[in-house]
């Protein structure tokens, strides 16, 4: 079972897409969780392109922008590189041209693995959107998360880009423009988080966010 709630999560994810959605001014079109009719489903079409399962096939993407992902998917793999956590994803826009305005699946790691159960948290949100809310994110603490892990997957299920807890970022599959120089990963261009608009932290409950 990969539950994207699980039985305490279900606040917690409603809190999260508030907070966030609220504070960068997203729009529901532009940003949203995936909902429980339709998750499960693509996070299983996610997986079975890009898991590795060679060991259970109930293994899922928990760890695999660590440990590899499926045999037939390394053979597109388009590198690793080592990543500025605060700066990297600001390549996005330019490493994702046919994406364009459009929509890409981000998935957040939270934990589990393939006999607990994986936690993973699904949305979908345009790539500008994405740039933005990473910046909010990377400044916040994730909003009480932590510092997971996580994954940005095409709607396609062309390519999928990992991030993990050791800067790394992974692209795997066809479709994304990876920059010439490694170097442009750990560029430092951050603006700051009061440019943004966003220089204090405000707390709701055991979430943090920018207050303008």
């Amino acid at each position: 079972m990969h539950n994207q709630q699980g039985q305490d999560g279900a606040r917690q994810l409603f809190q999260f897409e508030k907070i966030l959605a609220e504070s960068c001014g997203f729009s529901k079109t532009r940003f949203h969780r995936v909902g429980s009719g339709r998750w499960q489903g693509i996070y299983c079409q996610i997986t079975e392109k890009f898991a590795d399962k060679t060991r259970t096939w109930k293994n899922g993407l928990h760890w695999a922008n660590t440990n590899g992902y499926s045999p037939k998917a390394m053979e597109e793999l388009q590198g690793c590189f080592s990543a500025d956590p605060e700066n990297w994803f600001r390549l996005l826009p330019e490493m994702l041209p046919e994406s364009g305005d459009g929509m890409v699946y981000f998935l957040l790691d939270l934990g589990g693995d393939w006999y607990s159960g994986e936690n993973f948290w699904l949305f979908e949100v345009g790539v500008p959107e994405l740039v933005k809310a990473l910046d909010v994110l990377n400044k916040n603490h994730f909003l009480g998360l932590g510092w997971p892990d996580y994954y940005i997957a095409s709607k396609k299920f062309d390519w999928i880009i990992g991030y993990n807890h050791h800067d790394i970022a992974s692209i795997i599959g066809k479709g994304v423009a990876v920059p010439e120089d490694p170097a442009a990963f750990l560029s430092k261009t951050a603006q700051s988080c009061q440019r943004e608009g966003f220089s204090q932290l405000v707390t709701e409950g055991d979430f943090a966010t920018c207050g303008p």
